[in-house]
């Protein structure tokens, strides 16, 4: 009887000794995710998030979303005001078609534990480009042929300006000139003749 309780007390010791560290480091594994891991996608995804089985520490638990060629085209997180136990990567870029990979790295908040995996999608079909909208064209109004002009007649010919005659350059005020006493003169020889003339009648 008393072999068997040693027994006993030795394999309950054992079996804490396994399960305690693991109980005390426990790890955030990954519950779900959107994607679904091996999802094959006909159109882009909307959103890249998984779901853990602890909470969070916000700040070292982290997404990685990797290109076809292994690349890394975006990244995410525990989103302010979300549950501590969710990550999503929330600015997408462009995909081509292929298959994308989520790698992530959960920080558990209470005991630090660190557990890391992948998830993967298969994209079809690229992200579809923005069709621009065709802006309606305008129908220009019918506008009536120009009329052709009349032929403008020739314009007449500019008679030239003729010269002004010169006025004649009059006496200068002052000076006596030979015509002005000939007039005078001639005036005073006819009446002096004539008065000749009246004498001699009146002697006869």
């Amino acid at each position: 009887m008393h072999h068997r309780r040693a027994a006993l007390a030795a394999a309950l010791s054992l079996l804490l000794a396994v399960l305690l560290p693991a109980a005390v480091g426990a790890h955030s594994e990954l519950v779900s995710s959107n994607p679904a891991d091996g999802a094959t996608l006909t159109g882009p995804p909307l959103e890249i998030s998984g779901d853990f089985s602890e909470e969070l520490d916000t700040t070292r638990s982290v997404m990685e979303l990797r290109a076809p060629g292994g690349g890394v085209l975006a990244t995410g997180r525990v989103p302010d005001g979300g549950p501590a136990t969710r990550m999503a990567i929330v600015d997408l870029p462009a995909f081509a078609p292929g298959t994308y990979e989520v790698r992530w790295t959960t920080v558990t908040a209470d005991d630090d534990g660190v557990e890391r995996g992948t998830f993967t999608f298969t994209l079809l079909a690229a992200t579809p480009s923005p069709t621009p909208t065709a802006e309606p064209s305008s129908t220009p109004a019918a506008t009536a042929p120009p009329s052709a002009a009349p032929p403008s007649a020739a314009p007449a010919p500019t008679p030239a300006p003729s010269p002004a005659p010169s006025p004649a350059p009059g006496p200068v005020a002052g000076s006596t000139t030979t015509g002005d006493l000939l007039v005078p003169l001639a005036v005073l020889a006819v009446i002096l003749a004539g008065g000749a003339a009246w004498l001699l009648r009146r002697r006869r």
